[in-house]
């Protein structure tokens, strides 16, 4: 066996799920490979502080706002139009930014060969109002 599938098998041969002839082959290899014996010693250790440490209280109100943002999630799944507050706002101002360009070109009558909105309210003798007469 090579050192990767060795120390990917590590964890198993400490809980005794490798079949016989996967922890002989491993342990044969632990046998002449200092590096994974020493990685393996590591893992040891490490086992045993977290065997000596109590596991940490959950508090109460977790599992319930776990299980409350599940079903959240779980009703707007597959429903493309909800998206969040942060996408919502980001997609506002893209269309207002946009409304707003395509409001000064079409005003300006800079898009394609058209006169502009005044021109062509001009033209049908509709009153102009400009910044300027404001």
């Amino acid at each position: 066996m090579k050192c990767d599938e060795v120390r990917l098998r590590l964890v198993s041969l400490a809980e005794g799920a490798l079949s016989a002839d996967e922890a002989e082959s491993v342990r044969g290899h632990l046998s002449g490979c200092a590096d994974c014996r020493e990685l393996q010693d590591q893992l040891q250790a490490d086992a045993e502080l977290l065997c000596r440490e109590p596991a940490p209280e959950v508090p109460a109100f977790l599992a319930t706002r776990i299980m409350a943002e599940v079903r959240a999630r779980k009703q707007t799944a597959g429903r493309w139009w909800v998206m969040s507050p942060a996408l919502a706002r980001v997609a506002a101002v893209v269309l207002v930014g946009v409304g707003l360009w395509l409001g000064a070109m079409l005003g300006r009558g800079i898009v394609g060969n058209q006169p502009s909105l005044n021109e062509r309210l001009a033209a049908c003798g509709m009153q102009v109002l400009t910044w300027e007469g404001i």
